[in-house]
């Protein structure tokens, strides 16, 4: 169960005095829960050597951070000895050597000499330097400036690095999640406001890190066995467009692609963002690709027209809501249907297709009946965009303009005499059932008196009272 005073307090970045970064909470956790390798790339001053020191602070790791362009074996190692028995060294250890590390920063990696980022291979993807194991080490962690070269997104001339080096691909390909921190200037003004006011502010002692850690490894061995499978056939069919694109993905990425898929969604799941599987695959895509580690431009538009064509080939997640949508032959049950996944799975734009097309099927009186249920909800939460809004408000709209006016004048041919009798008797009985009686006697009237339209009473009472409860019984839901 998801903890509700967890999501309404500070978000896992934020809780850090990180500001301008809750997009990446749900990444950067991901790679927590699941102890894998992470790469940030950023300018100067972007707060990846805070990001990561802070978290190793707030996890109370034993943290390594060293400089990567600097480093030598002695630092991670100690200082080797040859052993009594002159057959093999000892290592001579010292305090900040990696053996019982629980976290390493490996910083300016791409300033690091190309012999020296040889050997980081085993100690970032196998946890073990000189082929002994680091059997503490949990979390491996590396951070660099973006590195010039042809290919590379268009860089300031007081922020061209011309230091930082495209790693090795073969090291890039090391790293699951590689993630670009922003600049100041690129935050919403909110978040710089934020960062200038309180970036000093430190960890938020109050925030469970560790809590919030296992419970989305909870999430992550709770997602059906279906999710997985989707998650494969949509990383198989990124491969051919990945490959056109220039990104040809290695065995190795597309088997981190598929998992960091369901850890995503289970941060998702936990940070309570209702973003669905789909949503999550884009996620995990966009910065789980090694590319940029090299200098490479990965442009959102063209990844994106990747990520939809994939979904494509590889259909709707079987927890998707759109099976039994779809399955939904009646328009107006599958307006139901949506209602709990509009602006969560299904998009704005998706959901007001479901009720306009609901809307057209309809005669006008039923027309009347839909907006007096789903209007209200739908003006609360703004789920609809505003042609539908509009679409639907019409109906609502002539009601009140009818109830306004202190008197009228019905003309009513005689062929038409007995159904406004009946019509009369009807709204009087319903008058005396309160307030919704009432309301549903005026809508009877306007459809009659303002529309012209013919109808049978009796017949529109009683799909009101099925459409009432209908609605209903899916906010109810919706609420709890």
């Amino acid at each position: 169960m998801i903890d509700a005073k967890r999501k309404s307090t500070k978000k896992f970045l934020r809780a850090l005095s990180l500001f301008g970064l809750n997009h990446l909470d749900p990444v950067i956790l991901a790679a927590l829960a699941d102890e894998q390798p992470l790469l940030l790339i950023g300018t100067h001053g972007t707060a990846k050597s805070a990001l990561l020191n802070r978290v190793a602070e707030a996890l109370g790791l034993r943290h390594r951070h060293y400089n990567a362009s600097l480093i030598s074996f002695d630092d991670l190692l100690g200082y080797p000895v040859p052993n009594s028995e002159k057959t093999g060294l000892n290592y001579l250890r010292t305090e900040n050597d990696l053996w019982d590390a629980e976290s390493v920063f490996l910083d300016e990696i791409s300033r690091c000499r190309p012999e020296s980022q040889n050997k980081l291979f085993s100690v970032i993807h196998e946890r073990k330097v000189q082929g002994l194991p680091l059997k503490s080490l949990k979390y491996r962690w590396a951070a660099m400036n973006p590195p010039l070269t042809p290919d590379a997104d268009e860089i300031d001339e007081d922020e061209t690095y011309s230091g930082s080096l495209p790693l090795d691909p073969a090291l890039a390909d090391r790293f699951p999640w590689v993630v670009v921190v922003p600049k100041l200037i690129d935050l919403p003004k909110k978040e710089r406001l934020a960062l200038i006011r309180n970036g000093d502010d430190g960890i938020d002692a109050a925030f469970d890190f560790h809590g919030l850690i296992e419970e989305i490894r909870d999430a992550r061995q709770l997602l059906p066995p279906a999710d997985a499978e989707w998650a494969v056939s949509y990383v198989e069919s990124l491969l051919s467009p990945l490959q056109d694109a220039g990104f040809a993905p290695s065995g190795r990425r597309a088997v981190f692609l598929s998992r960091n898929i369901l850890s995503v969604h289970a941060a998702q799941s936990v940070l309570g963002s209702g973003d669905s599987l789909a949503d999550s695959a884009y996620l995990a895509l966009k910065w789980g690709l090694p590319q940029r580690a090299q200098g490479r431009t990965l442009n959102e538009a063209k990844l994106n027209a990747i990520h939809k064509q994939a979904l494509l080939t590889a259909g709707e997640p079987a927890s998707s809501p759109w099976h039994k949508i779809r399955a939904t032959r009646d328009l107006v049950r599958r307006i139901a249907v949506a209602l709990p996944h509009a602006g969560k799975e299904l998009s704005k734009l998706e959901f007001s297709n479901l009720v306009s097309d609901a809307y057209a099927s309809l005669p006008v009186p039923k027309r009347y009946l839909l907006s007096r249920h789903l209007l209200p909800e739908l003006s609360k939460n703004g789920f609809v965009n505003v042609p539908t809004y509009e679409l639907l408000s019409d109906c609502t709209t002539k009601v009140a303009r009818f109830c306004s006016e202190s008197s009228h004048t019905v003309d009513v041919h005689r062929s038409r005499v007995g159904e406004w009798n009946a019509l009369l008797e009807k709204v009087t009985s319903l008058a005396k059932e309160g307030e919704d009686g009432a309301s549903l006697g005026n809508y009877l009237l306007t459809i009659f008196a303002v529309e012209k339209e013919a109808f049978d009473p009796k017949e529109l009472i009683e799909i009101d009272d099925e459409w009432g409860e209908l609605f209903k019984d899916v906010i109810k839901e919706e609420v709890a």
